[in-house]
């Protein structure tokens, strides 16, 4: 039994490699080529920070993994996130509330607005750009409502510390809240019915349907978890910078999008992993990082995300229809 086990464990990971070994290699390649350029990469510091900074990342591409699985998109993730964040800033700073309240009601907010849009798609099929285009256009005007334009600075020494509290070693706590939501992914997706069914609506709708799936119900779900999830990487990014913003979570959408199509997943649904996402964020945090490093236009790194996700988006579509031809 236990070998039975060992050589399950040993073929898993090997058909991971496998189907990972362009992305894989490509990371270990540019950190090669950013560690000659520079020396301060690879130092212990540095890498605590690549983590961290990339570890809100790591959470909104979670959740934007279960949308492309089924085929769909979330261009909202940046504007909840900025959304919860501002509200939470609001309530401690102008409503004197606690932080208890403030990171429940986020939460909520964080949840409804997966709410909205899980129904506007699955029930009234909205396409999901279209539907997450106009939260994103909603979650921006009331950001800029709520916050009236300018930063909303927190004052309350307990609520930085949800974002910068230290574990021991330079390890941040919101380096644990990315593994905890990464592992848990994985076990959503691979162990439970609720993964069963994503990757079963990705794969074909109609099919799913036919097998029973209620498909409108697991349509929704995943918009739900997504709204929770940004409402976590709301309130951890604010409590990080101790602060909030009109602007903040803009390009969110961006590198959570860019993390999950380099991590593998095909935008037609269907067929994608949490592993494979992680390597795509640790790409993703790997060139930010390096070009921070080596003092490059910031301006520059937008360029390449953009380069990089049309280059994995073709290699998709070329696989594709190879695969069709065989």
């Amino acid at each position: 039994m236990e070998k039975s086990k060992a050589a399950k464990s040993s073929g898993r990971a090997a058909s991971f490699f496998k189907s990972n070994i362009g992305t894989i290699i490509g990371l270990i390649l540019l950190v090669g080529i950013i560690s000659v350029s520079t020396p301060k990469f690879m130092t212990p510091s540095n890498m605590l920070n690549l983590m961290k900074s990339n570890s809100v990342n790591a959470i909104i591409s979670c959740g934007m993994l279960l949308a492309i699985l089924m085929g769909e998109i979330d261009i909202s993730v940046g504007s909840t996130v900025g959304l919860t964040g501002v509200i939470g800033a609001y309530m401690i700073t102008n409503m004197g509330a606690p932080v208890w309240a403030a990171v429940l009601t986020c939460l909520a907010v964080g949840a409804l607005v997966g709410t909205i849009n899980g129904v506007a798609i699955a029930y009234f099929q909205v396409p999901a750009f279209v539907a997450t285009l106009a939260m994103q256009c909603i979650g921006r005007g009331l950001t800029q409502i709520i916050s009236g334009g300018v930063t909303i600075r927190v004052r309350n020494d307990g609520f930085p510390a949800l974002g910068n509290a230290n574990l021991g070693g330079g390890i941040s706590v919101i380096i644990v809240y990315a593994a905890v939501i990464l592992i848990a992914t994985w076990f959503l997706l691979n162990r439970m019915r609720f993964g069963y069914y994503v990757y079963a609506i990705g794969g074909n709708k109609t099919a799913a349907q036919y097998s029973g799936v209620d498909v409108k119900k697991y349509n929704m779900l995943p918009y739900i978890l997504i709204g929770l999830l940004c409402g976590i990487g709301g309130l951890v990014w604010c409590a990080r910078l101790g602060s909030a913003a009109a602007t903040l979570g803009n390009g969110f959408e961006m590198d959570a999008i860019a993390a999950v199509v380099i991590g593998g997943t095909s935008m037609s649904g269907g067929v994608g992993t949490v592993g494979g996402t992680f390597i795509g964020i640790l790409i993703i945090g790997v060139i930010t990082n390096g070009l921070n490093l080596m003092e490059i236009n910031s301006f520059w790194q937008n360029v390449l995300k953009g380069i990089i996700i049309l280059i994995a988006v073709v290699i998709d579509v070329a696989r594709k229809s190879r695969a069709k031809r065989q």
